[in-house]
């Protein structure tokens, strides 16, 4: 069932099988690189067996897989490899897994002979709802996340949610987080189905799964379809949260999963929006709620502010040497329409950490 999505096509079914079908038509008649991490190869080795016998054989590249290996050295392997098999303009290659193996090549994709498509099948709830919509790619670097990258939309997204079964919890819970901001910049209806649920309870509802992703992933879509390239600005609600959030990441060393970092940043940043006045203190305590749900702790690592303010310094949307955020104006909206963002200063964040630590 494709979800809207004015980018590229976005098609939700319950498994990889069902999946299949309009996959194998895309990929007949080309020459298929399945590209993924080492420990997916094994697990979805049907499925890989499956698509090659679709596309009349296909290569398989491997890489080792992680935040802390999504940096222009494992990006460097997977093209080396890419043309120690020969793929040509004509390839196409198939990103198999979360959201490092769709950044990766994603932005493979983006440079490999100045571009070759590609489409993704991921394989995580962050992924799904996520890294792979909306056409960005990229990699780390030491001096932040994602500052290498590139605009590449997939010709096509096929979300199997078969795939989540065995989803550990903490990894099913990062994308949740995910979910939560997506509800928290647009959608009260989708937070307030998702407050208070604990991961367990929500992989307990198929249908009620089903339902979450394809809404989280339209509302991705949604604002990535009206700012395709990062040109109004619009896409910065996307953000929210994620000041902080790739601040404690780079703190920890990529030790500290994406949606873990999420869902700190969105408690951090709204608590700094209680105090910049732009929201209500009253709906600090359901966003709190909701992440102690998921397991995650409010602070993340418990960083200093002092810290999490100097690691921020890198992040992409920090203007003429300030750092900005995305605040939140209530459950459902931002404070600020696109483009605008706010300052976020050290003393915020001590006054945050005040706020967290009283509620």
């Amino acid at each position: 069932m494709p979800v809207p999505c004015d980018i590229h096509r976005v098609f939700s079914a319950p498994s990889l099988g069902l999946c299949l079908p309009d996959l194998a038509a895309r990929v007949r008649g080309r020459r298929v690189v399945l590209c993924t991490e080492r420990r997916l190869a094994g697990p979805l080795r049907s499925f890989i067996a499956a698509l090659a016998r679709a596309a009349d054989g296909a290569d398989l590249v491997t890489f080792q897989g992680g935040e802390r290996n999504k940096n222009r050295r494992t990006k460097a392997l997977l093209e080396d490899r890419l043309l120690a098999r020969g793929a040509a303009k004509d390839c196409l290659l198939v990103a198999l897994g979360g959201g490092v193996v769709t950044d990766l090549v994603g932005f493979t994709a983006a440079t490999y002979l100045r571009g070759v498509p590609y489409v993704s099948v991921p394989t995580t709830l962050l992924a799904m709802v996520d890294a792979a919509l909306g056409g960005k790619t990229g990699v780390n670097t030491p001096r932040g996340k994602n500052l290498v990258g590139a605009h590449h939309p997939p010709e096509a997204v096929y979300l199997a949610l078969d795939t989540l079964a065995t989803l550990p919890r903490r990894e099913f819970a990062a994308g949740l987080a995910e979910c939560l901001k997506h509800g928290l910049i647009e959608d009260r209806r989708l937070f307030r189905e998702l407050c208070g649920r604990t991961p367990a309870q929500v992989k307990a509802a198929p249908a009620d799964l089903e339902s979450l992703v394809r809404t989280s992933a339209a509302v991705k879509c949604r604002v990535a379809s009206e700012d395709p390239r990062e040109a109004t600005g619009r896409r910065n609600v996307l953000n929210a949260g994620h000041t902080v959030a790739h601040a404690l990441e780079s703190l920890s060393g990529f030790r500290m999963g994406h949606g873990e970092a999420v869902a700190a940043g969105l408690c951090w940043e709204a608590a700094v929006a209680v105090h910049q006045g732009f929201m209500k203190g009253r709906d600090l305590r359901p966003i709190l709620e909701a992440v102690g749900a998921l397991g995650f702790p409010r602070r993340g690592l418990g960083a200093d502010p002092g810290d999490i303010h100097r690691a921020a310094g890198a992040d992409k949307k920090n203007r003429k040497g300030t750092v900005v955020y995305v605040p939140l104006g209530g459950i459902g909206r931002v404070a600020l329409a696109p483009p605008h963002v706010a300052p976020l200063g050290v003393e915020d964040l001590r006054a945050a950490a005040g706020l967290l630590e009283a509620s």
